[in-house]
């Protein structure tokens, strides 16, 4: 998730956005992206604000931190495909509310490289400056209607947009890196992403969005979804719930081991993921500490233990305090160091056995990246065979637990634990303090944040869902009101 196609040069933090090639957009991971709309202007047909499914959500764009920033300070901008069996990668203007397709770059406005134009490389922009976006006569907010559109982003930057490199070929863009280099066509300008997907359900439409903290933290955002259809439906709101300043500050000052203060980079004002610190060399940082080091005996100790005595767990947040012999996942590590798992269900007078494996030791990089196609966590093709039934709910509970350290070697012989209690969550070190940040109190909307892989196990994301949604609001600041 954190390599980087542009063009040779220093990086500190080479991250890969997106990297989109005709037809298709490859997500390369959840990072930072977005550019700007090159002196486009609104169309001379006037946007249908009654448009809804099939025509467009309203995205609503408020500055919610107006002491900080101008709205002519603030960029956003929507990528990603359009939905249908002919999906192709494209942007959204957000002038117009129109779909633009990426499958002929030739076709688009180019410019040269801003910090060094005589450099030979060519640029695309998408993004939109705030204030230029049109506004609802209705309720005097800069807003859009949105068409469909899948495996989205929106892409928020401050001062200036963000400048996709057009890849040699002319076929495919690389996506904007965080860099040292004073003649990187981004350099210093801040930026960040939300996760957002549109898309039709067949009888409706559906919004999908997530205010990640998976990889960094660069801009305060909030986002609140307003699906109520009459007397059902429902408000969802998720996002930061200071100023990004509040927030730096406040993750500077809280209660951890010194070597996740690494985590804030002051050059790029963001805050990354301990499994994504990297020197200027992209040699990963947060494995020569010591708290790297603590997390991986916290691990062996699991592994350990439980070779001489069985983990019982019972799955499920709503599960809690049960002592249903149905619920009990019982596992050992053998010999060879598998953990093992079984669980014995007996229903009408049948008894089922089913099973399931983590064939690997985890690291602690396999704990803070989660990552499901290598290393211990891997997404096993076994899953759902004979005795691998467990696989891939036993990989989500061992990364969400060991990231929260609430499966615990203590527990007696015979004791059930309960690794989705939530009240048990970064309560016993060690664990990942920079997930403990973003659920901790006064920091994220309800606590709740995507802030590491499988963060969704025992309901703590921010992934908001809802069906035939009336308008989305993005907020460039806190949420506010909190």
């Amino acid at each position: 998730m954190k390599t980087k196609t542009n063009m040779l040069r220093p990086i500190l933090a080479a991250q890969v956005l997106l990297i989109i090639i005709l037809g298709t957009t490859a997500l390369e991971g959840c990072k930072k992206s977005m550019s700007k709309s090159t002196t486009m202007t609104t169309s001379d047909t006037a946007i249908n604000y009654s448009a809804y499914a099939n025509g467009g959500v309203h995205l609503e764009i408020v500055n919610s931190d107006p002491a900080d920033y101008n709205d002519d300070q603030l960029y956003v901008g929507v990528m990603g495909a359009t939905t249908g069996s002919n999906s192709q990668s494209a942007y959204i203007d957000l002038t117009t509310g129109k779909t633009v397709l990426l499958n002929n770059l030739s076709a688009l406005p180019q410019v040269v490289n801003p910090n060094n134009p005589t450099d030979g490389s060519k640029y695309i922009v998408i993004s939109t400056k705030m204030s230029d976006m049109p506004v609802d006569p209705a309720t005097g907010l800069h807003a859009i209607p949105l068409p469909f559109i899948q495996s989205g982003r929106i892409l928020l930057s401050i001062g200036k947009p963000l400048y996709y490199y057009i890849n040699p070929g002319g076929t495919s863009l690389g996506a904007p890196i965080k860099s040292t280099s004073s003649t990187d066509a981004n350099y210093g300008t801040v930026f960040d992403l939300m996760e957002f997907t549109y898309y039709s359900t067949g009888s409706g439409a559906r919004v999908f969005a997530n205010t990640s903290r998976v990889d960094e933290y660069a801009i305060s955002m909030g986002f609140q979804l307003n699906a109520l259809q009459g007397t059902t439906g429902s408000v969802q709101t998720a996002g930061e719930l200071m100023t990004h300043k509040n927030t730096i500050q406040a993750f500077l000052n809280f209660n951890k081991p010194s070597d996740y203060d690494q985590c804030y980079r002051s050059f790029f004002q963001d805050i990354v993921n301990p499994g994504g610190m990297t020197d200027a060399s992209g040699n990963q940082i947060f494995t020569q500490t010591t708290s790297y080091q603590h997390f991986q005996t916290y691990i062996d100790s699991i592994w350990q233990n439980y070779k001489n005595q069985d983990l019982l767990m019972i799955l499920g947040s709503g599960n809690v305090g049960s002592t249903d012999s149905n619920l009990v996942i019982r596992g050992r590590v053998d010999g060879n160091n598998v953990f093992n798992f079984t669980q014995t269900q007996t229903a009408n007078g049948n008894t089922t056995v089913t099973g399931g494996t983590l064939p690997i030791e985890p690291t602690t990089s396999d704990v803070l990246g989660g990552n499901a196609s290598t290393g211990a966590f891997n997404n096993s093709s076994l899953n759902g065979t004979p005795g691998h039934e467990l696989d891939n709910e036993l990989r989500v509970t061992f990364v969400a637990a060991l990231n929260r350290h609430s499966i615990f070697t203590d527990a007696a012989v015979g004791q059930i634990q309960y690794p989705e209690d939530v009240s048990k969550f970064y309560k016993t070190d060690p664990y990942n303090y920079y997930a403990a940040f973003w659920h901790s109190p006064g920091v994220s909307y309800n606590g709740l944040q995507y802030a590491f892989s499988y963060d969704d196990d025992a309901n703590q994301s921010s992934t908001i869902v809802g069906d035939n949604p009336a308008y989305c609001t993005l907020y460039f600041g806190p949420v506010p009101g909190n």
